[in-house]
């Protein structure tokens, strides 16, 4: 049934913790968090007690971990978090705070590391009546926490075109010892479903929202990152011709952030890397510029992790991009197993 953000609020207690959607901003819930956090304060107000874990795929938004650290309402926080108000309030020791593998984090959840799921928040751009529930932007934990949840809301959020049906491939592996290889052998494989399948009884609210992703802008290319990419570029095509490199190339990684996106956009120029694939846990503006001009032939990601202009050229451009990406959980999008298997380059920021 439809619901209120504030009326779905009301079912996360003090010392619940509870999942959400996503992975960077995208496809996080956005509405029922901020409502939380109201309703923290006015607890606080009154001298009661509130404070929840907070269990995600990577970070979120502010309307998430800022707006919950600044009415001081988060006890506990894993797995990484990019937050200014977050960062401060764990350093002050007022958060506790687990900062792991990100490919690790659905498997301790499942080993009950971090103790039970209470509440599932999801983001969805369609959901059926026998519990389908088709992902937004990005995936992160959701297969995990919204089976082990007791309890699942779902922010139906407009503004995530319902041509993305389709792009997702849910997939979540058995716990060991029963876990076999990954069957992922080269980026474009799918393995799973393009929707993730939860008990419908167990969904205990639909939000409808039109909220757009909290996404972070990037600044343009500069002489400075534009350098950076012709040196990594010269790198990898010196490796090339030693022949460590094979001639048909590897697939890429690449990290989060403006150098990452400049660096792919000048190694995307240079005429002597060939046309190359994606395994990645994010892709970035560059990357979806890349993708028109033929330079990357296929990228596997955890999200869409770009500005909102160019989010909208995706879904309006779907039948183009369609066949070129898909959008994976990030214990697959981040599995060591498949990273080594399939011999990524992976090009990652420092910050010095």
């Amino acid at each position: 049934k439809f619901i209120t953000a504030a009326e779905a609020a009301n079912f996360i207690k003090h010392g619940y913790n509870v999942g959400l959607s996503g992975f960077t901003p995208a496809g996080s819930p956005k509405a029922v968090i901020a409502e939380v956090a109201r309703i923290a304060e006015e607890e606080h107000a009154k001298g009661n007690p509130f404070q929840i874990g907070i269990f995600t795929g990577a970070s979120t938004g502010d309307s998430c971990d800022g707006m919950l650290s600044r009415v001081k309402s988060l006890r506990y926080r894993a797995p990484y978090t990019t937050n200014t108000d977050f960062r401060n309030a764990v350093n002050n020791g007022e958060i506790a705070y687990n900062d792991i593998h990100l490919s690790q984090m659905a498997q301790e959840i499942r080993y009950g590391f971090m103790g039970k799921v209470n509440v599932a928040i999801v983001e969805a751009c369609e959901l059926t009546e026998d519990g389908k529930i088709y992902l937004t932007a990005g995936s992160g934990i959701t297969p995990t926490i919204c089976r082990l949840a007791d309890h699942v809301i779902v922010e139906l959020n407009s503004v995530h075109s319902k041509n993305t049906i389709g792009l997702h491939d849910v997939y979540e592996p058995l716990d060991p010892p029963y876990r076999r290889e990954i069957p992922i052998y080269k980026p474009s494989d799918r393995i799973g479903t393009p929707y993730l399948q939860v008990d419908p009884k167990k969904i205990i609210g639909v939000v409808q929202t039109n909220i757009q992703d909290e996404a972070r802008p990037f600044t343009p290319a500069d002489p400075i990152t534009d350098q950076i990419g012709v040196n990594v570029a010269n790198f990898l095509a010196a490796d090339m011709k030693r022949g460590i490199i094979p001639s048909t190339f590897l697939p890429l990684q690449s990290g989060v952030g403006n150098i990452a996106n400049a660096v792919l956009g000048a190694l995307g120029r240079d005429k002597t890397i060939p046309d190359f694939e994606m395994y990645t846990e994010v892709t970035q503006d560059s990357v979806i510029a890349l993708m028109k001009e033929g330079r990357v032939k296929f990228g596997s990601t955890c999200s869409l992790s770009v500005s909102n202009e160019v989010l909208d050229e995706v879904y309006n451009n779907m039948d183009f991009f369609r066949n070129k990406m898909v959008i994976r959980p990030s214990e697959i999008s981040n599995s060591p197993e498949i990273a080594r298997r399939l011999g990524l380059i992976s090009m990652n920021t420092a910050i010095e």
